[in-house]
């Protein structure tokens, strides 16, 4: 059995980022080889300092379900890429600390990503100049239209359905990533842009059907890492507080399910780790692979939600599984909540 993946869904799909034996009887969890790049350091923010703004660029227009975004909504990620390659390529250049380096040009390119998933081809974009600043006033001034730019999508997403909902949804928990990421004085692990696959659209009922399936074996997943960890261990009160967490969240779907006489799916006896647990190191991994792996099916859920309210929930739990996955040491990701 393989990964579980939102585009091809089946009812023994479980989190999971190994293979798992047909033979087995019970599926696996959530788990990466040792070289998977979601491995890193979790980001601590701190507030960026002021710097001059530059010439503002069009926020996206939410469109209606099943159309298009317009060719002008590329503009921000378009002017942020630039922004980015400005910074890299400028008179501060020789300033930027080799991981510092590595996260603006992961931004340059992931910006470049997105503003080409918006509208492809591209519009024509005036050149960024930053003038005489500083670096980390240029730094600083990034980390903002970052920020701007969370809330512009945030926005779009909860006005659009289907796949445009989940593209701006996922652009707003980068964005917002990618602010906290620049006002950091210990610069996140950054890999390169991944693929993503495209979405297929479920009904609402069967996203969160599938969804709580995954949290079933998130459940199994934390059980077994809190029991490799030191008994008063931040770690450990950590982890306990997000099981919590994550069993209120199932139980609010599983009631959500039941309130529209939908089926409950039941927990498996148990769940095969493809990441064992040995002691804090390997537990917190285990945690960081779960709540990776988790993402996708928040953002299937997103894409299903046909009202406001859900699609909030959604992105909330979406962003909520993002910021759980870096506080463990995953690395900057240009697309969450899609499959890879």
């Amino acid at each position: 059995m393989t990964l579980a993946q939102p585009a091809q869904l089946s009812r023994r799909m479980i989190i999971g980022l190994g293979l798992a034996a047909p033979t087995l009887a019970v599926p696996w969890l959530a788990g990466c080889s040792s070289d998977d790049p979601a491995a890193g350091n979790p980001v601590r923010a701190a507030a960026p300092g002021s710097s001059p703004a530059v010439t503002p660029t069009p926020s996206p227009s939410p469109t209606a379900a099943g159309a298009s975004p317009p060719p002008a909504a590329a503009a921000p990620e378009q002017a942020l890429s630039a922004l980015a390659a400005v910074i890299l390529g400028g008179p501060h250049r020789q300033q930027l600390s080799k991981d510092r380096r590595a996260l603006v040009t992961f931004l340059r390119n992931a910006h470049s990503a997105h503003a080409h998933a918006i509208a492809n081809p591209l519009p024509t974009q005036a050149p960024v100049k930053l003038g005489g600043q500083s670096l980390n006033a240029s730094l600083a001034l990034m980390a903002r239209r970052e920020t701007v730019a969370a809330g512009r999508y945030r926005q779009a997403a909860l006005r659009t359905t289907g796949s445009e909902a989940l593209l701006w949804g996922s652009l707003a928990i980068a964005a917002g990533g990618f602010a906290a990421a620049l006002g950091s004085g210990d610069p996140p692990a950054t890999h390169g842009v991944r693929a993503r696959k495209p979405v297929e659209v479920l009904p609402e009922v069967a996203a969160v059907q599938e969804l709580v399936r995954q949290l079933h074996a998130m459940v199994y997943g934390y059980q077994l890492a809190i029991g490799k960890m030191k008994l008063l261990s931040t770690a450990r009160t950590r982890a306990e507080h997000e099981l919590l967490a994550e069993r209120i969240f199932r139980d609010r779907l599983i009631a959500w399910l039941r309130k529209r006489s939908a089926e409950v799916p039941a927990a498996e006896p148990a769940y095969v780790p493809s990441v064992v647990p040995r002691n804090a190191a390997t537990a917190g991994s285990l945690i960081m692979r779960m709540q990776t792996a988790l993402q996708p099916f928040c953002g299937l859920w997103l894409a299903a939600a046909p009202s406001q309210a859900d699609r909030q929930q959604a992105l909330s739990a979406l962003g909520s599984a993002v910021k759980t996955a870096r506080s463990w040491g995953a690395p900057l990701d240009a697309w969450p909540g899609w499959s890879s």
